[in-house]
């Protein structure tokens, strides 16, 4: 069963961990502002998850994670939570390479093509992949890693 990872700028102070973009949209670091918007409706629309805005943002590859914080947490979401990832997708931010327009339609053609995965449990998460999962959860664990 795959591990999920992520990284923090700073230590947590406690193992129970409130997602804080489950309430509250997260607003994108990196990712074109139009982006974001198309996909998280994109998400919602085929999956019931605003995935971008407020899922936590994790991934089951541990040296991904350290680059994203100086401190690399495991991660354990509250049982049932949706994760959605894909197989052709290691990161996100791939979109910057591979997509040729902003508009709404190279967007969602671009989402489309990645074959995205609905699943409620890590170990159903394909071994092999590594990259990054989106976990929509209220409440999680994470165990200090680095």
């Amino acid at each position: 069963m795959p591990d999920l990872y992520r990284g923090f700028s700073r230590a947590l102070d406690v193992l129970d961990q409130v997602n804080i973009f489950y309430h509250r949209a997260r607003s994108p670091v990196d990712t074109d502002m139009k982006v974001h918007e198309v996909a998280d409706q994109w998400f919602f629309e085929n999956f019931g998850v605003y995935a971008r805005s407020s899922s936590l943002i994790c991934t089951t590859d541990f040296s991904q994670a350290n680059t994203y914080g100086n401190i690399t947490y495991k991660i354990v979401p509250a049982p049932s939570s949706p994760i959605l990832y894909s197989d052709s997708m290691r990161d996100f931010l791939e979109h910057k390479i591979e997509l040729d327009s902003l508009a709404e339609e190279s967007i969602i053609t671009w989402l489309e093509s990645k074959c995205f995965k609905l699943v409620y449990d890590v170990s159903e998460i394909d071994h092999a992949f590594l990259g990054e999962v989106m976990v929509y959860c209220e409440k999680y664990q994470a165990f200090m890693r680095s």
